[in-house]
């Protein structure tokens, strides 16, 4: 799958990105949203798990600091075929450039499918561990190493990069609902909020909306991302325990009680919701499907038309993708995630 974003005629560097694999459609759906907030046209191509980024910009911190589903990325170094030789084809001016002698660097191997055994990956990493060592006199260091090459092998080539962990991931790990002031066992995950905000295009400065706030768990991730947030609930408890967690984060929030279906709100830059749907979360005696449905019929007064700035997370029973069109709207992307006990979700995202 090849999905490209047209580019100008100037130099493109190559960049890779290794997401995890629970849902590998959320996943390539997640960096191709972010892919939209750089500021330049990237080409992405996917090998499995991996995407290689062609862009004039590089790509890697904003991923590695934004993205809750990418493990790691880093700089392309070289790509080679199988039969060819890595340390013959790669210059060793790239490694003296990229292992600096007082570094101390790994090399790993990946295999995306099949045709490489461990006997064969380990002496890859032994022989170009020693190639670089010898070309830059830098230490080989396995546990942590300042550098890590990461040498990929995807069906008919090889990709030999540079590559730097996740700093966000480890990050969500801390921000889950039960580690947070207030917990409440509705609330959503920082690696899904966090994906929802993304596949929403939120950015720093924008004003985020959750009308089925909760304890607040969207909003969170939003504000982490340097959003200004708007929630509201029917639930003043809830409501008291959104304030409690975005308290800590210092960000910038408003939290009232109202009714989604008459909410005193005139815009905002998007929509990013988990309204409750059959969980231990109360509707108040109105179907979730009538809730969403008075959500979207606000939706054109409150959201600016032309981006894909409405995110929704409900049941596949829901049919909010039937919603989504019955309203008007232009459907973006439509992925289910499971959950437990046989409970799939449904993430959409919508524009005017």
């Amino acid at each position: 799958m090849e999905i490209i974003f047209t580019s100008s005629d100037v130099y493109l560097m190559d960049c890779f990105a290794q997401v995890s694999g629970e849902n590998l459609d959320l996943a390539k759906a997640e960096i191709e949203a972010l892919a939209r907030l750089c500021p330049t046209d990237m080409v992405i191509s996917w090998f499995g798990r991996i995407a290689k980024l062609q862009t004039p910009v590089s790509p890697v911190e904003f991923l590695l600091d934004r993205a809750a589903l990418v493990q790691r990325a880093g700089v392309l170094l070289g790509e080679v075929i199988h039969d060819e030789s890595i340390t013959e084809m790669i210059s060793d001016d790239i490694w003296r450039a990229n292992v600096l002698p007082a570094d101390k660097f790994s090399v790993r191997t990946m295999c995306i499918g099949r045709g490489y055994d461990s006997r064969k990956r380990t002496e890859i990493e032994k022989d170009l561990g020693a190639h670089i060592q010898n070309i830059t006199g830098a230490e080989v260091e396995l546990r942590a190493p300042k550098t890590q090459i990461l040498v990929i092998i995807v069906p008919k080539r090889i990709l030999v990069c540079k590559s730097s962990e996740s700093r966000l991931r480890r990050l969500l790990r801390t921000r889950e609902p039960g580690k947070k002031p207030f917990f409440h066992p509705t609330m959503m995950n920082s690696t899904l909020a966090r994906v929802m905000c993304n596949l929403a295009g939120v950015r720093p400065g924008n004003t985020v909306l959750d009308p089925f706030c909760g304890g607040g768990g969207i909003l969170c991730e939003a504000s982490h991302i340097g959003a200004v947030v708007v929630g509201s609930d029917l639930n003043w408890r809830l409501l008291a325990g959104a304030k409690r967690n975005l308290s800590e984060i210092s960000a910038q929030y408003s939290v009232l009680q109202a009714d989604a279906r008459y909410l005193p709100i005139q815009t905002v830059n998007h929509i990013v919701t988990d309204p409750p749907y059959g969980r231990s979360s109360s509707t108040r005696g109105t179907e979730s499907k009538k809730l969403i449905d008075s959500l979207l019929r606000r939706v054109p007064s409150l959201l600016q038309p032309g981006e894909e700035n409405l995110c929704v997370c409900g049941s596949t029973e829901m049919g909010l993708p039937e919603m989504i069109l019955d309203g008007g709207f232009t459907l973006g992307r439509d992925i289910r995630v499971s959950v437990h006990r046989g409970l799939v979700r449904e993430i959409v995202t919508a524009n005017l």
